[in-house]
């Protein structure tokens, strides 16, 4: 994106701090540009306004994984989880999650979430090991 171009989105969600679609356009393009800091100012705009129905997806995982980049990794977790509970096939939306929970120092949760993921993605020959990799994401879950 042109230097220009994020400024005149930047302006225009500045100048209408309670339009939801201004602000998740310069979410995403301040995320985009690698400007996480930035960013996260918009995500907490349009999650403190409402996030619209058809962008939730996206948003949460957006929002999710910035707040982790920005270091804040309970509420990254809190937004990730959310992602993941209102759309749990979602392995996109999981791999965030463990992300943060390794982040966090909960290594354990992270891959037992993998872990998870990969035996119910049903990939090619996990169906012949499901059982232990169930135990083993199981044991890493039980892990005081």
């Amino acid at each position: 994106m042109e230097p220009q171009e994020l400024t005149a989105i930047r302006d225009l969600a500045d100048d209408n701090p309670s339009d939801v679609a201004a602000q998740v356009l310069a979410a995403y393009a301040c995320d985009s540009s690698d400007l996480e800091a930035e960013a996260v100012v918009y995500y907490d705009r349009v999650w403190d306004l409402g996030v619209p129905a058809d962008e939730r997806h996206d948003f949460l995982i957006g929002y999710g994984s910035t707040l982790r980049n920005v270091g804040r990794l309970d509420d990254s977790i809190e937004v990730l989880n959310t992602a993941v509970a209102e759309n749990d096939d979602d392995l996109a939306a999981r791999s965030f999650l463990a992300l943060a929970l390794h982040s966090a120092g909960r290594s354990d949760d992270a891959v037992a979430l993998l872990v998870e993921a990969v035996v119910e993605s049903g990939g090619t020959g996990v169906y012949r090991f499901s059982p232990a990799l169930e135990s083993y994401a199981e044991e890493l879950r039980s892990k005081p």
